[in-house]
């Protein structure tokens, strides 16, 4: 006997409705979350920082809200130490933010790796030199520069640092600065044109520097306000989106603080983001044993210590860090208005140290729904339907 099943109009009808609205919303949904996930990607905000919260040094990634903490780089061995001065940048993103250099220690010497943050591939940059620190990828992503010492120089017994830059192969190496005792953290302009840094000499003030990305036409910034504060560069500056200021830190030795500030690359429109007073109670050194030919400028009594700046793509915010402990024992980042409108807030502080912010390609993001979200979307949609 063959059965047949009727059904009641009104249920098919309304199971036909259910499926179709079903559908729909599941398609329409579906292209909804993909751009929700690339709204989210063009407006989301994270910043990576070097960090020994775990024990040694790795690199991190964070909303800038404090949120969706990650190891980056993930690796036993520091991609980032206190042997070198604490503002000393560890890593640098591609413009695509698809790679990731960085420095690490983990063939022996300080060296500069690139990771491939889709594949988790790492590879040495360059192998011409004993160490490399400071690596600054330029924003038309065609070459990453870096500081290190020149290879002759070193079997010479000079200790001088230079700046270089590499196309991102490795495969070339050129020499921009001349000798010098300190040579600081290379810092692009939006064009790839021009490079700012700090440079340092024996028996001299510290100097904000721009030259073109060749080595050619070097000009120093001229730093009237800086001279009647008496401030010292530290070493380490970023250019802002627009190509016309420069964030640096600056130590004022007479109120014993550091300030973070900006000026016009042409040296007007000098501005003081950070406000208050030394913090009293805790000093660094007042006096260290000279050395040969110093690597950096020793400073004193400032506290707390105010150091690498990262200028947000959108100009508006700059990241740096703060440490009110001697030699950055402890350091913590922050974020304030580019304007100085406000004291600043902290992203991350009270874990050990947390230093080198750089802000985070837009490319790094994936516009992909992750599996939750799409069990998520779907429960949300079962229940509408049931």
């Amino acid at each position: 006997m063959k059965w047949i099943r009727i059904e009641n109009p009104f249920f098919v009808m309304k199971r036909e409705f259910l499926y179709t609205v079903l559908g729909a919303v599941l398609f329409v949904g579906g292209g909804l979350l993909f751009i929700d996930s690339r709204v989210h990607a063009a407006g989301s905000e994270r910043l990576s920082f070097a960090s020994n919260r775990a024990g040694n040094f790795d690199i991190y990634v964070m909303d800038i809200n404090g949120e969706h903490l990650r190891n980056v780089t993930n690796h036993p061995i520091d991609e980032f130490g206190t042997w070198v001065p604490s503002w000393v940048p560890a890593h640098t993103w591609s413009p695509d933010g698809r790679f990731l250099a960085y420095v690490s220690k983990r063939d022996g010497d300080f060296k500069i790796y690139v990771m491939d943050t889709r594949t988790k591939e790492h590879r040495r940059l360059i192998h011409h030199h004993k160490s490399e620190w400071s690596p600054a990828w330029s924003p038309d992503g065609r070459w990453i520069a870096f500081v290190s010492q020149s290879p002759e120089e070193v079997l010479q017994g000079k200790t001088t640092d230079h700046i270089y830059k590499t196309d991102v192969n490795g495969a070339h190496v050129f020499q921009l600065t001349d000798p010098g005792d300190y040579h600081g953290r290379p810092a692009w302009s939006p064009d790839s044109k021009q490079i700012a840094f700090f440079s340092h000499k024996a028996g001299e003030r510290s100097s904000l520097y721009v030259m073109n990305s060749d080595g050619k036409r070097l000009r120093r910034v001229p730093d009237g306000n800086i001279q009647a504060m008496k401030g010292v560069f530290r070493s380490e500056c970023a250019w802002s989106p627009d190509g016309k200021q420069v964030a640096f830190s600056l130590s004022v030795p007479q109120v014993q603080r550091d300030h973070l500030c900006v000026i016009d690359v042409d040296g007007k429109n000098f501005r003081q983001l950070t406000r208050g007073g030394p913090i009293e109670g805790e000093k660094i050194l007042e006096k260290r044993e000279p050395v040969k030919e110093p690597a950096f400028p020793l400073l004193t009594n400032a506290l707390p210590w105010i150091g690498s700046p990262a200028w947000s793509p959108d100009g508006k915010r700059i990241a740096y860090v703060y440490s009110h402990r001697a030699l950055w024992q402890v350091a913590d980042i922050y974020i304030i208005d580019a304007e100085g409108n406000g004291p600043g807030k902290p992203l991350v502080e009270g874990v050990g140290q947390d230093l080198s912010p750089a802000w985070v390609p837009e490319g790094f993001l994936s516009v992909s729904p992750s599996p939750e979200k799409q069990t998520t979307l779907w429960g949300k949609l079962k229940q509408k339907v049931d």
